[in-house]
């Protein structure tokens, strides 16, 4: 069901090429229609099939529970009826390949080689009927009115292709980019989930220039949550971790990166800063959640165990310099909690 308003989309982009198209196309194809006084029911095809049928495909895939198999279905159409009225010109060598590049363009946009082959067969199988029924002869003369009449189709719908080719490119580069920043996200906080600090810590132990000797790491423990889950239920946990996201965000700078490490666990990175003034960022976070701790709403709000750990050189790796967060994140834990301890 999520793929239909996708697909729908889909043949919208194709409907106002398609109209163009086949407006250019009506040109080129009427000036080099040989006897049309003669073949008059050729005309009224070609009439009904440039201005009505990009209106009857465009509703077709409106109607359809799967558009993007409707439109599948009217390029097939368009591939048969451009080899129709290149048989009809007598394969006239400028029209007929403009009318036949049209589409298997547009073939080749829609599912790539394999159903441009499709295209083609179509093309062949519309092409044998006016050399069977209509007996034109092979016309090779060309004149400067076919030739004008051919030039708007090879050089405006290229380009309308094009743009409806840049307009999916650029929709899908940013759907990527969402893609790639909801995976760096962490759902509950907005913050940088676990994957996300673990790229950037391991980006920083590569880059020597990455200035780790002034940074200090701090993990930090949402206290007594397992109790609020418990007594208020998984609603006010999840509200808990939110309001001590918001305080964590409101005292670090903007050179520094907060994050959810995994369940009731946070990491912050403070970059440029001495131990001191790590302390004081941390320590305001803590104060700040113990004023918001106790009843608030019904709800028993949690106060914060922080270890952090300056950069050192023996810290060979980001796990190395984790562990010494998460082992003084542990004493405050055991020294009472509601404290911010420094690994020695």
């Amino acid at each position: 069901m999520s793929s239909f308003p996708q697909s729908l989309t889909l043949s919208k982009r194709f409907y106002l090429p398609r109209c163009l198209g086949l407006t250019l196309g009506f040109v080129a194809v009427y000036a080099s229609l040989p006897g049309r006084q003669e073949h008059w029911p050729v005309l009224a095809i070609l009439l009904m099939y440039c201005f009505a049928w990009p209106h009857a495909a465009y509703l077709l895939a409106r109607m359809s529970t799967r558009p993007v198999d409707a439109e599948r279905r009217s390029m097939l159409t368009d591939a048969l009826a451009a080899g129709f009225f290149a048989g009809a010109m007598g394969f006239n060598p400028i029209p007929s390949a403009a009318v036949l590049t049209m589409v298997t363009m547009n073939n080749i946009a829609m599912g790539g080689p394999r159903f441009m082959a499709a295209g083609l067969a179509a093309s062949l199988a519309g092409a044998a009927v006016p050399g069977l029924v209509l007996a034109v002869p092979f016309e090779s003369a060309l004149s400067q009115v076919q030739i004008a009449a051919s030039m708007p189709l090879l050089v405006l719908y290229p380009m309308s292709l094009g743009y409806v080719c840049y307009v999916t490119a650029a929709k899908l580069t940013r759907q990527k980019k969402q893609l790639s920043q909801m995976s760096k996200t962490d759902y509950l906080t907005g913050l940088a989930n676990r994957a996300a600090l673990n790229a950037i810590l391991d980006e920083s132990f590569r880059a020597p220039d990455a200035g780790l000797n002034d940074s200090v790491i701090a993990l930090i423990d949402v206290d007594g949550f397992k109790r609020i889950n418990d007594t208020y239920g998984h609603s006010a946990g999840d509200r808990a971790l939110q309001s001590i996201s918001d305080i964590m965000r409101s005292c670090v700078r903007e050179q520094d990166t907060v994050g959810r490490y995994g369940g009731d666990e946070f990491c912050v990175i403070l970059r440029k800063v001495t131990q001191t003034e790590a302390g004081h960022i941390l320590e305001r976070m803590r104060a700040l959640a113990q004023q918001h701790a106790g009843a608030l709403g019904g709800e028993q709000r949690p106060t914060l165990s922080i270890g952090a750990a300056v950069y050192s050189a023996h810290a060979r790796t980001s796990a190395m310099w984790i562990h010494r967060a998460d082992e003084a994140m542990y004493e405050a834990k055991r020294d009472g909690r509601n404290k911010v301890v420094f690994a020695e």
